[in-house]
């Protein structure tokens, strides 16, 4: 039996993207679980009548939303490289998830604050103006219902924001926001989404003309340094 004081933490940080986005944070861990056993990793499993594999992730992605900074720990009961760790996670995920880099942890998933989107909204309802009014509105007081665990909620959206920047670049907006990410404080962003749809005149008409994106681009700590 492997001793606690013998037990290596791994971090490993992948991105997930493509259809790979409409699949659930419960089954993304769950698939998770099967890759590191598929590929040979001596994960180590909790102790009790019910041992599970060790996995912690960072902060759960949300449904329809790609990333490029996900981050997971993992706990192995015997020495392996970070190289061969990586190569052989690489060879076992799916297509639409890539390894970025695996290494041994220096910091804590509890240092994570802030998170750093990316959005893009294309609809033929945007004009000249659109950008500049989108800003005004994440600007002021936003209200809207957050739902979590069977509850919901009334949140200014406001409070929630770190720093925004709105640009119209070729007929779509394009939005870069920090928002809050970590501990008990954080938003979906797709809750920024949808206060843009109910206050102003896009995102209400053919999907098939006025669709948008959202892209997590880096995890941030409270200075707004990058998490590693």
């Amino acid at each position: 039996m492997v001793s606690q004081n013998e037990i290596i933490p791994i971090r490993i940080k992948f991105k997930k993207y493509g259809s790979l986005m409409y699949i659930s944070h419960l089954d993304t861990a769950k698939t998770m679980q099967r890759i590191i056993l598929r590929a040979g990793i001596d994960i180590w499993y909790s102790e009790g009548f019910n041992p599970q594999p060790k996995i912690v992730f960072a902060v759960p992605l949300p449904v329809g939303v790609e990333s490029e900074c996900e981050f997971m720990d993992i706990k192995i009961n015997s020495f392996m490289s970070c190289e061969e760790i990586a190569s052989r996670l690489s060879n076992s995920f799916p297509d639409e998830m890539k390894v970025i880099d695996v290494y041994v942890p220096d910091s804590k998933l509890k240092n994570i604050i802030y998170i750093d989107y990316e959005m893009e909204i294309v609809s033929p309802a945007i004009k000249e103006h659109t950008a500049c009014e989108i800003a005004e509105l994440l600007s002021k007081d936003l209200f809207v219902i957050k739902k979590s665990k069977g509850n919901e909620k009334e949140i200014n959206v406001k409070e929630y924001i770190k720093s925004v920047d709105v640009k119209n670049e070729d007929g779509k907006i394009k939005i870069n926001a920090i928002l809050c990410g970590g501990g008990d404080k954080n938003i979906n962003p797709e809750l920024v989404i949808e206060a843009i749809r109910a206050n102003t005149g896009i995102l209400n008409g053919d999907p098939t003309k006025e669709y948008y994106s959202i892209l997590r681009k880096r995890m941030l700590c409270e200075d707004l340094t990058e998490f590693k």
